[in-house]
């Protein structure tokens, strides 16, 4: 449980600095002006970096042990921030970029997450004189490419989520727990990050942020090589940063050939190369994932393959999709001449005026008789709830009151993430494995479908104009297929296809301003907090006996 507390804490973190920063950004200085190679055209808030990165070092630095290699990277990445944030705030020189840099990963290198096994150099560890510098010059390169590619709206934060979840389900498969916790926690922050950065995008990662994902990205896949799970090939962590990689290379080679410097700015980047050839900024994004998925697919099926079939394949990815750029700017191939918005969303259900409400009214009380069967699954399974009655009638006062103060934009993301807890933690309670009787998964998962049925319904006859998919929608469909085809029991896939029902659920209802949802708002605020405290309890739900895990760091936070 220490893994989803670490994912929970840092979304929730996350997710709620993100509406405070947003609005502090002109105070702060952090505003992204519009200018020639940039795709925004009006000013937009740069400090979701900070964000998301305070929620990662505050997760890493309650939940991991604080001793090498984590406190390393704690430190470091402490220092890459402090950097970026200057940087976001006056605009450094690369120079002083590069020097914030250079400190950060001499001193992680240092405390000894380097690359000690290098391709076609055998078994035994390289010469420090080799491995230091080649670590080095990786890590930069892959913090400062991660940096070049944030130019899309969700772009190198959605393809550094997938990185990570590949680095945490190697780490988790082998039993790589504080390592897939550090993932975790840096995923979660990525996640309440995306929830404003998807396009359209009403903030920005900044140097900050960008900086700060690539920097702990590269360390975390050289440790995941070197440390954790030494049987994969050490040249893995090209195929797990295929994409960067590539379009940091390819960008800076062009432009070291026209006899410019290779940090200065155009638009050579694969982003701008999508969009000349006619892709939507959506679709651009989510070309770029497809294209990094395919990366990671390669990284798992060549896990334990020779150095030579490793770099072979990547490079015959990388040049498959430069020789596909090629032959499109030979024959001016474009995918359309200009971007066409209009609505297609026709059809018979159009014509039934009263779908439009009956569905939003079914998926709000659908949304509500879940997490009180879920309430009460918690306040049955779990002794410690019956024991804290007037605790528990506070908690509902407080709630009440938590909705009185906070403004809407935050407090409907809380209540966002109080309700992806609630459906997350639904996979591990309302089971047939949990309640000995057989029928609570038909009866759950037929209910899911029902709610499914109705919100595509929903879908169906909304225009685009109040509710639409994005290139999130991607990303969650590119992890769904990954648990169908990873798992080797069926509790992933249960547990996920829950997840994305009730999630997609919340996300449709919360696009209306016309009704105020009170007391779904209050139901999820009370499961989320029930569930955060059965967490810092350290209860082991998933145990056929429902028990506290002994000596849990969390049961003295309560106890």
């Amino acid at each position: 449980m220490e893994l989803f507390l670490s994912f929970v804490l840092s979304t929730l973190i996350s997710v709620l600095l993100m509406p405070v920063l947003i609005k502090s950004a002109k105070h702060l200085g952090m505003l992204d002006e519009p200018d020639e190679r940039k795709v925004h055209i009006k000013a937009i808030p740069r400090c979701g970096g900070l964000g998301l990165s305070f929620a990662t070092l505050f997760t890493i630095l309650i939940l991991a042990p604080f001793n090498p290699p984590y406190s390393s990277l704690l430190i470091g990445g402490s220092i890459i921030v402090f950097f970026g944030i200057l940087d976001d705030i006056f605009n450094l020189n690369y120079k002083w970029k590069f020097f914030g840099q250079f400190i950060a990963v001499i001193f992680v290198l240092y405390q000894g997450i380097y690359l000690k096994c290098l391709p076609f150099a055998g078994l035994n560890d390289a010469s420090l004189w080799v491995a230091y510098p080649l670590s080095f010059i990786f890590v930069v390169g892959v913090t400062n490419a991660v940096n070049l590619s944030d130019g899309l709206d969700g772009l190198a934060a959605g393809i550094m989520l997938m990185t990570l979840a590949s680095v945490a389900f190697f780490a988790d498969f082998v039993g790589g727990k504080d390592l897939a916790l550090v993932a975790l926690a840096l995923i979660g922050g990525i996640l309440g990050f995306l929830r404003f950065n998807s396009h359209p995008a009403v903030v920005f990662m900044g140097d900050t942020g960008s900086q700060f994902i690539g920097f702990m990205a590269a360390f975390l896949c050289i440790y995941l090589v070197e440390n954790v799970y030494v049987t994969l090939n050490p040249a893995l962590p090209l195929l797990l940063l295929g994409l960067p990689v590539l379009d940091t290379l390819m960008v800076m080679s062009q432009r070291i050939y026209i006899g410019k410097s290779p940090f200065s700015p155009d638009k050579r980047h694969i982003h701008h190369r999508l969009l000349a050839l006619g892709f939507s900024h959506a679709e651009a994004v989510s070309c770029i994932y497809a294209l990094q998925s395919l990366f990671l697919l390669a990284a798992f099926l060549l896990r334990y393959q020779s150095d030579f079939a490793v770099l072979g394949v990547y490079l015959l990815i990388c040049g498959t999709i430069l020789a596909l750029f090629m032959v499109a700017k030979q024959l001016g191939w474009r995918l359309r001449l200009e971007h066409d918005p209009a609505d297609r969303r026709r059809g018979v259900l159009r014509r039934f005026k009263w779908l439009y409400w009956g569905c939003r009214l079914y998926i709000e009380f659908a949304l509500i008789l879940f997490i009180w069967v879920m309430i009460y699954a918690m306040y049955k399974s779990f002794s410690f709830f019956s024991e804290l009655e007037p605790v528990f009638l506070a908690s509902f006062a407080a709630t009440v009151l938590l909705m009185l103060l906070l403004k809407m934009p935050m407090l409907n993301a809380l209540i966002k993430l109080c309700v992806y807890i609630t459906a997350t933690f639904s996979g591990f309670i309302l089971t047939s494995d949990h309640f000995n009787l057989q029928f609570i998964d038909w009866i759950v998962f037929s209910y899911l479908i029902g709610l499914m049925a109705v919100i595509f319904i929903g879908i169906r006859v909304t225009r685009r104009n109040i509710f639409s998919f994005s290139t999130q929608d991607l990303l969650i469909s590119l992890f769904a297929v990954a648990a169908v085809f990873l798992s080797e029991t069926p509790f992933p896939v249960n547990f996920l296809f829950k997840l994305l029902c009730l999630a997609y659920a919340v996300e449709y209802l919360f696009n209306f301003q016309l009704r105020a949802y009170r007391t779904l708002k209050i139901s999820a605020l009370i499961a989320g907090s029930m569930v955060f405290v059965i967490l810092l309890r350290g209860y082991d739900v998933r145990s056929d006996l429902i028990s506290p895990v002994e000596n849990s760091p969390y049961s003295a936070i309560v106890n």
